[in-house]
C-alpha cells in the first residue's frame, strides 16, 4: 500500500511554498510535492518546479493547475500566494472532479479575504470582529470622525505591507488615495501590554500582531488553531510569542462562527490587534498557509498534516496538543532545516 501523500503547490518559491514544504519535512509522513511556478529564474534552475502561466492570466492558470490535478489524481492544492487561492477558488468544483481538494474554500470566503473591502462587509457581517473600512474618501473620512487621524491606506488586494501607508488629515487623504484599488482602515494603534521593550537586538516594527492560524474541515468544523503574538516589519515575521488560548478566545469563537455561516473549509489566517476594550480587532483575512507554517510545525502543530487528514482522507488522525505560552521564538534564526529534517537553531529570547 503506498501511502505517499500528494501535494500540488503554486508559487512554491514564495514564502508561503518554502514554509509549507518545510512543514512536509518535519512530517512523519510521506509527501510528495510537484511545485510550479511562473518566475521563469526559479524554474530554469533546474530544480523541481515545474513552468505555469502567472496568475494575472487566470484562465491559463487555472488550466495548467486543472491539468496537473488531472494527472495527480487524489492531492491537496495548496496555493502559495493570495493570489493564487483567489484563481483557484473559482474552479474548486473543478479540481474536486479530478480528486483533487483545494486548501482553503469555497469562492465566496476566499474572495472576501482577497479583497479587503469585501472583507468587512462580507466576513464583518457575519459576526467577524473587523476594523472599521471604507472604499471611498468619503467613508475614510467618517471613519476618521469616529475614530481619529491616522488612517491607513492599502491596497484592496495586496499582502506583505506592500503599499501600506498612514495619511494624518483629510487633505493627505485626497492627495494619496486611489479610488478603485485602495481602502482606508482604522489606525488600531498597539495597547502598552503588546509593546516589547526592545534590547538592541531587533530594530522595533510592528508590534503586537495578533495572528490566528484556523483550520476547518469539509463541513466548516474546527481541526486545530494556533495562536501567537507577532512582531513584524514589511510584513514579515521578527518574533513570535506563543500565547494563552484565552488571549484568543473570543476571537476564535467569532472567526469560527463567521467562517462556517460561509461554508468555508481549510487552512484561514486572521490578524488584528487588541483595541483599548481588549477584544482583538482583525485588520486582514488570508485564505491559505502562510510563511511561518514551518514554524507552526516545529512547535508540534502541522497544519499540512492536519489538512490533509481531514481534507483528503475524511477525518482527523490525531488533533494537536496545546502550544506551550510565553516562547518567544526569533524567526530569523529559524532559516533552515539540516538534511535530516531537524532545525539548526531556534532559539527564545
Amino acid at each position: 500500500m503506498n501511502d505517499t501523500r500528494s501535494v500540488l503547490l503554486t508559487s512554491a518559491a514564495s514564502g508561503v511554498g518554502r514554509a509549507v514544504q518545510q512543514a512536509s519535512t518535519l512530517s512523519a509522513r510521506d509527501y510528495r510535492f510537484v511545485c510550479i511556478s511562473s518566475t521563469s529564474e526559479i524554474t530554469n534552475r533546474g530544480e523541481n518546479t515545474l513552468p505555469c502561466p502567472p496568475t494575472a492570466e487566470r484562465a491559463a492558470f487555472q488550466a495548467r493547475t486543472l491539468q496537473l490535478a488531472e494527472t495527480m489524481g487524489v492531492c491537496l492544492v495548496v496555493p502559495g500566494r493570495d493570489e493564487d487561492a483567489a484563481a483557484l477558488a473559482a474552479v474548486a468544483s473543478d479540481l474536486q472532479v479530478r480528486g483533487a481538494m483545494l486548501a482553503s474554500g469555497p469562492s465566496q470566503p476566499v474572495l472576501a479575504a482577497y479583497d479587503k473591502a469585501a472583507t468587512a462587509t462580507a466576513l464583518g457581517a457575519c459576526g467577524l470582529p473587523i476594523a472599521a473600512t471604507a472604499e471611498d474618501v468619503a467613508g475614510a473620512v467618517e471613519i476618521a470622525d469616529a475614530h481619529g487621524w491616522p488612517l491607513v491606506l492599502k491596497p484592496r488586494r495586496g499582502n506583505s505591507s506592500r503599499g501600506v501607508r498612514l495619511v494624518w488629515s483629510e487633505e493627505g487623504l485626497h492627495a494619496s488615495f486611489r479610488t478603485e484599488s485602495d481602502i482606508a482602515q482604522e489606525y488600531l494603534a498597539v495597547s502598552p501590554e503588546d509593546r516589547r521593550s526592545w534590547d538592541g537586538r531587533f530594530p522595533g516594527g510592528q508590534d503586537g500582531e495578533y495572528s490566528l492560524q484556523l483550520l476547518l474541515d469539509c463541513h466548516g468544523r474546527e481541526i486545530g488553531h494556533f495562536c501567537s503574538r507577532n512582531t513584524l516589519a514589511n510584513g514579515v515575521p521578527l518574533l513570535v510569542e506563543t500565547i494563552a488560548e484565552g488571549q484568543v478566545g473570543d476571537l476564535l469563537r467569532q472567526a469560527c462562527a463567521a467562517l462556517g455561516s460561509l461554508s468555508a473549509w481549510g487552512a484561514w489566517n486572521l490578524q488584528g490587534r487588541r483595541s483599548l476594550d481588549g477584544a482583538i480587532r482583525v485588520f486582514e483575512v488570508n485564505a491559505r498557509p502562510t510563511g511561518i507554517t514551518g514554524l507552526r510545525a516545529w512547535l508540534g502543530f502541522n497544519e499540512l498534516d492536519l489538512l490533509y487528514d481531514a481534507l483528503i482522507l475524511g477525518h482527523v488522525t490525531s488533533r494537536p496538543k496545546p502550544i506551550q505560552p510565553g516562547l518567544l521564538i526569533d524567526v530569523a534564526s529559524f532559516t533552515a532545516l539540516e538534511a535530516d529534517g531537524h532545525c539548526r537553531t531556534l532559539p527564545a529570547s
